[in-house]
This record gives structure tokens, sequence and C-alpha cells, in this order.
């Protein structure tokens, strides 16, 4: 069964058309690789998951229940259930790193100081980032910033996280502990898409793709289908032959 279904999503921002009639679906466990061009929506997808955005019409569908009309009160019950990890982090700069981490505890659960306390130590250990609880963001490569700010999106342990370019601008260390992160996580069970131009973190990561392009999705299919499909447009965009 689909934990994420979108059918016939349509977006438009003013006159200009960003999606015309894009459907695909993500099963329990899996990571979608959601790739294409820069330009073509694929963060705007991925907010309209989290109700960032509205879609203009189609569906999408959430452990079979439809969200486009959620209130707010729905989308902050859902907002527990789907985690966002931003392109940069998304860090509150004036919090040190164990505030950050507090802040979605002290938001939508009712633990004590001392159980929020072991929560993020531990946390911080399953990350790599042990010893950094009073560190402000600014005091952190960006490397660190990112593992931080998916250790955050992950404190309220999400069924689904969606990634925006997790290993965007790092270098090899921290691009390969990223990777281990997201297939750590998806050993427990987590759903996730995965918006990236990193193709190599993708296929280490993802099972199946899905490439965007002129507002609909052109192509996808499993890891193993596209890798024995050398004329399809995902091969070529890995190749650098189309944007």
């Amino acid at each position: 069964m689909a934990v994420i279904e979108v059918q016939n999503f349509r977006k438009s921002f003013g006159t200009k058309l960003v999606h015309e009639d894009v459907s695909f679906y993500v099963k329990k466990g899996e990571c979608l690789g959601l790739v294409g061009g820069s330009g073509a929506g694929k963060s705007v997808i991925l907010r309209s998951l989290i109700g960032l955005e509205k879609p203009d019409s189609g569906s999408i569908h959430i452990n079979d229940e439809e969200i486009t009309r959620y209130t707010e009160a729905n989308w902050r019950h859902l907002r527990k259930k789907v985690a966002y990890a931003f392109q940069g982090g998304a860090l509150f700069d004036s919090m040190t790193v164990f505030q950050n981490l507090s802040y979605p505890l002290k938001e939508h659960t009712q633990l004590s100081q001392i159980e929020i306390s072991k929560k993020i130590q531990a946390q911080l250990a399953d990350f790599g980032l042990s010893g950094i609880e009073r560190l402000y963001p600014n005091e952190l490569s960006g490397g660190m910033q990112k593992r931080v700010g998916l250790a955050r999106a992950m404190m309220l342990e999400p069924e689904i996280i969606l990634y925006d370019e997790p290993t965007a601008g790092l270098d090899p260390y921290n691009t390969k502990k990223i990777q281990e992160l997201i297939l750590n996580l998806k050993t427990k069970g987590v759903t996730s898409i995965l918006v990236t131009h990193d193709m190599p973190t993708a296929f280490a990561v993802c099972d199946k793709f899905a490439f965007l392009k002129d507002k609909v999705i052109k192509e996808q299919g499993t890891i193993e289908q596209l890798k024995n499909k050398n004329d399809g447009l995902i091969h070529q965009f890995i190749e650098g032959n189309i944007l």
C-alpha cells in the first residue's frame, strides 16, 4: 500500500504553470528519488506534501488521507508524522544545538526537561554529533549544520521524511555521513522522498526514481529498471545530455 500518493497534481504561480499532471506513489520504507533540472519544481512538490504550498487541483494522499483541504489544526497533527529536511538545515541561528533540537519536542510533546535532554543526547549520538549541544549554528561546519537539521527533523520520530538537497555543497566525508543516516532511517521503516542533483547519493539510497521535466513526470521506475534502460531520460539526464 502506498504511504504517499500524488495524483494529477497541478500547480501554478500567477500565470506560470509549474506542474500540469504529476502522479507518483511511494510505499512504506521506500525512498523515491525525485530528480530533474533546476527550476523543474521539485521542491514545490515537497512543500505541498507538508502544507507549505497548495495545489490548484489534483490529490495528495498520505496514509490514505486526502490532505489538500486540511485545516491548520490538521496540518499541525500531520507535521508530527512528516518531517521536512530543508536544504540549508534551517536552524535557528540564535539558538544552541540543544535549543534547536528541543524546539519540536516542546511544541508537540509533554516530555519533561530531563526526558528532552536524554532524547537529544541519544539523537546526537546516533547522528555522530555528541558533545556539540552548547554550540551555535555559526560554530558548526556546513556538513554538521545539515546533520543537526536532519537530527531535528527526526526528533518526533516521523513516519515520512522529505529531503531537499541534503548533500548539496558537502565534501565527500559529510556526503557519506548523510547517505548512512538516510539508509539507517530506511531500516527503521521511514518512508522518504529525496530531491537531489547528487546522483551518486541518489543511487546509494533510493529504491526508485521519478524524473520531472516539462511540468510532468516523464519517466519513473526502480533502480534496476532504469539501470537497464540506457536510452531512457534519466540515463540521459545523468550523462548530462538533457536538462
